[in-house]
């Protein structure tokens, strides 16, 4: 399994604006229907208000170029990157260990 791990940060008082259009633009559901993909979460960490998580599992690191490599991954990032300070900071893992 592949772990994408994306942080954002956003302009000073912009994650919860960040956070509702991630959901108004269905970025997960929209990434939950590309093949391999396995789940995908939003997180806000409780002591920084500007920034964000988004983590994702993949099946392969192939399934996650794909998502990267989808249009509609680029019509949301054009909404949304007008809310951040600085440019996004993609991490690719390759999961060794899980407990559930």
């Amino acid at each position: 399994m592949t772990r994408s791990v994306l942080f954002l940060r956003t302009r000073p008082g912009k994650r919860e604006e960040l956070v509702r259009a991630f959901e108004r633009l269905g970025v997960l559901q929209a990434a939950s229907a590309q093949p391999g993909f396995l789940g995908a979460e939003l997180h806000v960490p409780l002591d920084d208000a500007d920034h964000v998580l988004v983590l994702a599992s993949w099946a392969s690191p192939e399934a996650y170029q794909a998502w990267l490599d989808n249009p509609i991954r680029e019509a949301a990032r054009a909404e949304l990157e007008p809310l951040l300070a600085a440019e996004p900071e993609p991490h690719l893992y390759r999961v060794v260990e899980a407990v559930s």
